[in-house]
């Protein structure tokens, strides 16, 4: 009886210890489920462009420093050669003036014409599907900035940054001054490249003479010839911004 009693004792002791050590593992395995929380796929890809986002951020900032340093290597130049760092400075302003479209440009690139369909309407159709309208040409100069175009100017208004392209009846309105088709688009850059922008069958110029019938010719040209913008550009909101 009493060994039997005895035996009791052990196996209840052995429950109670393994109830504990039960309970333990419980507790850890809630913890640590606690502390590896499921990620999702979506928060990784969320971070990934989090960090290439940054990475974007640091080399446009390395190149801003390195840009910097060649500023400050030729003006140091001009000073150790008694050289003047106006004539320096005089050159930035004319690459800036160049860039933003204050100089007349020469080099090779395409010339695109424009111009309303010649042919009968189908039953379908409306007058003004086969008349080019301005987010024809928006278009037509946006594959041609894809394809690499370093300056643009229709029926020879040069395109800045501010300039503007709408509608006026059968007319189109650049920089504020109103045109007749055919509308000409004049594109400085790779020829061949610029040239198929214009021409391949995926193009929407391509979709424009095939579905349309407009005429959107381009043509290769080793010195195409591009003036400067003619315009005041006049800021109201805008303001240099001082400190960082």
């Amino acid at each position: 009886m009493e060994k039997k009693n005895s035996r009791l004792r052990v196996s209840a002791l052995i429950l109670v210890i393994f109830s504990i050590l039960g309970f333990g593992f419980t507790l850890q395995f809630k913890h640590s489920k606690e502390d590896f929380g499921f990620v999702s796929l979506n928060t990784i890809n969320d971070l990934n462009k989090s960090v290439s986002i940054e990475k974007e951020e640091v080399k446009n900032l390395q190149e801003l420093i390195k840009q910097k340093k060649n500023n400050l290597i030729q003006y140091e130049t001009a000073i150790h050669q008694e050289g003047s760092i106006k004539e320096v400075i005089k050159g930035e302003i004319q690459s800036l003036q160049v860039i933003t479209g204050f100089y007349d440009v020469e080099g090779p690139g395409v010339i695109v014409k424009i111009g309303d369909s010649q042919r009968e309407l189908y039953e379908w159709e409306e007058p003004l599907d086969l008349v080019v309208h301005d987010n024809d040409v928006l278009t037509i100069l946006n594959d041609l900035k894809s394809a690499g175009a370093e300056v643009l100017s229709i029926n020879g208004q040069r395109i800045i940054s501010t300039s503007e392209i709408k509608c006026a009846g059968p007319t189109i309105t650049v920089n504020g001054y109103t045109y007749g088709q055919p509308y000409i688009i004049k594109a400085i850059g790779d020829p061949v490249t610029l040239d198929a922008a214009i021409k391949s069958p995926s193009s929407y110029s391509a979709a424009l003479r095939e579905l349309y019938g407009l005429v959107v010719e381009s043509q290769v040209n080793p010195r195409v010839r591009i003036s400067k913008y003619q315009g005041n550009i006049k800021m109201n909101y805008l303001t240099p911004r001082e400190g960082e």
